[in-house]
């Protein structure tokens, strides 16, 4: 072989290994991306179903209304298949709030407004736990949330010196 045809050569292999190796880290790149988009539509499915079940089991004990666990178990579903084992657990903590409120609420054992501003008071910190490890773990902000957007105004106690006003929930 004549020693004009060794770069050539290896400037193509070169070439090949190059457009390969940078195949392998785009698919790579947009894999990562992929899965990051994945946790944060979960993560954001698990923060509104969480706000439409603590509604709902306002109406569970207000109205005996049932309350349809269906999409709060899909966003539960899809959180365990794509995020971390922290995240996972905070919004299993989020479901034993849950069940564990829906259980009080089925015996009766929430009989006023005081009682049910204690369970909101423990939904509410168990969801947002759960928005404060998503994002730690998921977007990687150190901001944490001190409390949740969706909220009773601060400082409200039932009954005590304030009247509800007509845009409280029922």
């Amino acid at each position: 072989m004549s020693t004009l045809l060794w770069p050539a050569i290896i400037s193509s292999v070169s070439a090949l290994l190059g457009v390969a190796m940078g195949g392998f880290l785009t698919a790579r790149g947009q894999e990562r991306q992929w899965a990051r988009g994945q946790q944060i539509e979960a993560c954001a499915a698990i923060v509104v179903e969480s706000t439409r079940v603590q509604l709902s089991l306002r109406g569970q004990w207000k109205h005996d209304q049932r309350v349809d666990w269906m999409p709060w178990n899909e966003a539960l579903a899809k959180i365990s298949l794509v995020a971390d084992r922290s995240v996972v657990e905070a919004a299993g903590e989020v479901d034993a709030v849950f069940w564990q409120h829906s259980d009080r609420i089925d015996r009766g054992e929430i009989a006023d407004e005081a009682a049910w501003f204690v369970a909101t008071e423990l939904m509410e910190a168990a969801r947002l736990a759960f928005v404060n490890i998503a994002k730690r773990h998921v977007l990687g902000s150190a901001d944490r949330l001190d409390r949740l957007p969706v909220r009773r105004p601060s400082g409200y106690m039932p009954g005590v010196g304030t009247a509800p006003s007509p845009s409280d929930p029922p």
